[in-house]
């Protein structure tokens, strides 16, 4: 196994001219499958095409879709066979993960061979492969860290914590980040606890932060059909959108909710997604009476800006221990559309970060019921801040899209000539 992974990448690979540099990126999802990571891909790739590179995405399988296909944008996509996708069991979920491991391999080796790998973390630990792909097929490797496993995983009790399997998750984690050629990290937190713990060097670790879906842009109140269909228009919506995951906590939202219930019930807590917990998030509603909480599910992309910005105040949540191993995408969508945010979570987290020092929301380190409610109240009694805190809230990550595209192409071509 030793010599097979030293022979030479033209054995493996069918490597084109290289007038035009190609660029490969692995994750499990994308369009038309649904979720954050394949989301950022779609936007990022079809720019990176208009830059001058060939790119090819291998991802998952998605229903009624090509398993090879060009996009309009000019995105090479090639989607593998895997064991169907699902978050009833965690057993289930970790033998579709697993059976995309040698899917991928096998389909990258069967593709023109790149020059710069990505690997990303959906399906979680996907970048032991990217040592591995740099031996097989030469190409400079960059891994894309959206989070960092096994401590995600560790820190939300799927896994214990100092038990054999996370001991070993992270040795060989650490393993793969020390063997890719470059890491990018989506937050300043997450780039202290490379360094930190991992041990990686600061000049091997960049940060380059998420950004809203191109989609998403501020709709006023009295122009947004969606508050027309969802009766929203005498509300103060406080809004949770996104995945009700593991890694958010809910107790001081429902409590708030409880208190505000009478107080000021023109209040409502609108959660519109799915998750793990949505059905748990259900049950506590239903048992505490809660009439001033309501559900949606998941939006299609093309009314996410109307759905985002039917709310006054958006709310992302996350668990303190998860400081530095994730970055809440959420929170891009909600100042993309120009809405305060409350920031239930850690302070040193990238997303405290954005908030404070764009003075577009509220941080709440250790929130009880008492003061996310007051926080509310508050937002709600003064138009004015609210509504300077709104423009602030849009110009924070106007640009963003636009910053992480051309630092995407220059750290990819940096990587290639190094």
């Amino acid at each position: 196994m030793h010599l097979l992974l030293r022979r030479p990448r033209r054995f493996f690979c069918n490597r084109p001219t290289p007038t035009i540099p190609h660029l490969c990126v692995l994750n499990r999802v994308y369009p038309p499958v649904s979720g954050a990571t394949g989301t950022l891909l779609s936007e990022l790739t079809p720019a990176l095409v208009r830059r001058g590179w060939r790119v090819t995405v291998l991802t998952g399988p998605a229903p009624d879709a090509p398993r090879t296909e060009v996009t309009e944008d000019g995105v090479h996509v090639e989607r593998v066979r895997a064991l169907p996708f699902t978050r009833e069991r965690t057993w289930q979920r970790g033998l579709a993960y697993a059976s995309l491991f040698p899917a991928f391999v096998a389909r990258a080796l069967q593709i023109p061979a790149p020059d710069v790998i990505v690997t990303k973390t959906d399906p979680p630990m996907l970048k032991v492969l990217g040592p591995l792909l740099e031996r097989l097929t030469g190409a400079r490797t960059v891994h894309w860290a959206q989070d960092l496993y096994p401590e995600v995983a560790a820190g939300v009790d799927v896994i214990g914590t100092d038990g054999l399997l996370a001991r070993t998750m992270r040795r060989l984690s650490t393993w793969a980040l020390r063997n890719h050629h470059h890491v990018v990290a989506v937050g300043r937190c997450m780039q202290e606890r490379l360094v930190q713990e991992r041990g990686l060097s600061e000049s091997k670790v960049s940060v380059i932060p998420n950004w809203p879906p191109s989609e998403v842009a501020p709709i006023p109140h009295d122009q947004n059909p969606f508050r027309d269909q969802h009766d929203l228009h005498d509300r103060f919506v406080v809004m949770y959108s996104g995945n009700m995951g593991l890694a958010h906590p809910f107790d001081a939202v429902l409590d708030a909710a409880a208190r505000l219930a009478t107080e000021q019930p023109e209040v409502l807590f609108l959660f519109v997604g799915e998750g793990p917990r949505k059905d748990e998030l259900q049950a506590q509603v239903d048992q505490r009476s809660l009439s001033n909480v309501r559900f949606l599910p998941f939006q299609p992309r093309e009314k996410l800006a109307q759905s985002l910005s039917a709310a006054d105040l958006h709310l992302v949540t996350m668990e303190s221990e998860l400081e530095g191993l994730v970055v809440p995408s959420k929170l891009y969508g909600a100042l993309g559309v120009g809405r305060p945010a409350l920031f239930l979570g850690p302070p040193g987290s990238e997303a405290a970060r954005l908030v404070e020092s764009h003075n577009c929301g509220t941080v709440l380190p250790s929130p009880s019921g008492l003061r996310l409610a007051e926080a509310i109240e508050e937002w709600h009694a003064d138009p004015n801040r609210w509504a300077e805190a709104s423009e602030r809230a849009h110009r924070a990550v106007s640009s963003a899209r636009a910053e992480a595209i051309e630092q995407f192409d220059r750290l990819f071509r940096t990587v290639l000539e190094t």
